[in-house]
């Protein structure tokens, strides 16, 4: 498991978005249960694996939270990420409203 560290920027800016989530309502709980056991970077590649539209990155849009989402932090920080979690936060944020694309 990874070490969250304070001075992190990219741990600075899930602390907040899950702040900012949390306070509109939206509980990343699956997310949260993957940080800890994979780290922060490890639970945000697996959760980017498909290009499917999750339910909870759509809660975030209807919360107007686009830019707090999972998919805004990997294109944020995109050094930190492999070229397919990239790829996949990018599609989903460019496709959020195509209903075909969506989890079932």
């Amino acid at each position: 498991m990874a070490i969250r560290r304070a001075d992190d920027p990219l741990e600075a800016w899930v602390e907040e978005a899950t702040r900012r989530c949390v306070a509109a309502g939206c509980h990343g709980g699956r997310f949260e249960q993957m940080r800890a056991l994979h780290g922060t970077v490890g639970a945000m590649e697996r959760l980017m694996h498909s290009a499917e539209i999750q339910s909870g990155f759509l809660r975030l849009l209807r919360a107007g939270l686009k830019g707090w989402s999972l998919e805004a932090g990997v294109l944020g920080f995109p050094d930190r990420f492999t070229e397919h979690a990239r790829a996949s936060a990018k599609f989903r944020l460019d496709n959020a409203n195509d209903p075909a694309l969506r989890a079932r």
